[in-house]
C-alpha cells in the first residue's frame, strides 16, 4: 500500500485504509464522478494514520488534479471572518496598520474560499462545527462542491448522530441545513464509520 504499513493496524482501520486504495487506484474516475469520502470517528491516532495514508496518496495525484488539504480550524477561521468579522468592520474607520493587516486577511480569505470551492479534490481533518456561522459555510461549501461535481473528502472525530445532531442543534440554519448536508453527502461519498 505504497510505503504504507498495515502492521498492528486494528481490523476497522486496515478495511478502511484498503477500500481507500481502491478508492485512490481509480481516483481519475472518482474525482470525475465528483465522488468521496465521509469518515467518521476519526479522531487521536485514527485520524493521525488516515491523515497520513491520505496525505501519500494525494502527492500521487499531481499534477493530474488540484486538492487542498486543510484542517477544520482553518475552514472554521475562514467561515468566522468572512460570514462574521468581515461584516462588522467599517472600512473607512480602518487606516494605516489596521488597515493593511484588513487587506490581508480579506485577500487570504477569499483565496481560501475560492479554493474550497474549485479544486479538484478537497479534504478537511477534524470537521465538528459548531456555530451558525461554520455550519452555512459548510453547507455553502458542499453545495458548490456538489453542483461542480468535485469530490470532497471529510473526516470527523464525530459518530454519525453525533455530527447531525451538532449540525442541527446550531441556530438559525440547524435542521434543514443537516437535511440538505446529509442528503449530498450520502449521495455523493463513500462513508466509513
Amino acid at each position: 500500500m505504497n510505503n504504507f504499513s498495515l502492521e498492528q493496524v486494528p481490523l476497522q482501520d486496515r478495511d478502511l485504509l484498503e477500500r481507500l486504495s481502491g478508492y485512490f487506484d481509480a481516483v481519475d474516475t472518482r474525482l470525475n464522478r465528483g465522488e468521496g469520502w465521509l469518515i467518521f470517528n476519526a479522531s487521536g491516532t485514527r485520524s493521525q494514520r488516515i491523515s497520513r495514508y491520505l496525505r501519500i496518496r494525494l502527492n500521487e495525484v499531481i499534477p493530474r488534479w488540484s486538492f487542498l488539504y486543510m484542517p477544520w480550524r482553518d475552514l472554521a477561521l475562514t467561515s468566522y471572518l468572512t460570514q462574521v468579522e468581515f461584516q462588522s468592520v467599517e472600512l473607512p474607520e480602518l487606516q494605516g496598520r489596521a488597515k493593511r493587516e484588513f487587506d490581508i486577511a480579506t485577500r487570504v480569505s477569499r483565496q481560501t474560499m475560492t479554493k474550497t470551492a474549485t479544486v479538484d479534490l478537497l479534504v478537511v481533518n477534524g470537521l465538528h462545527p459548531q456555530h451558525a456561522h461554520e455550519v452555512q459555510y459548510l453547507l455553502d461549501t458542499l453545495e458548490s462542491r456538489y453542483n461542480h461535481r468535485l469530490a470532497t473528502i471529510l473526516l470527523t472525530p464525530d459518530q454519525p448522530h453525533e455530527l447531525a445532531s451538532g449540525i442541527s442543534n446550531t441556530g438559525g440554519v440547524g435542521a434543514a441545513a443537516w437535511a440538505h448536508i446529509q442528503s449530498r453527502l450520502y449521495e455523493k461519498n463513500l462513508i466509513a464509520v
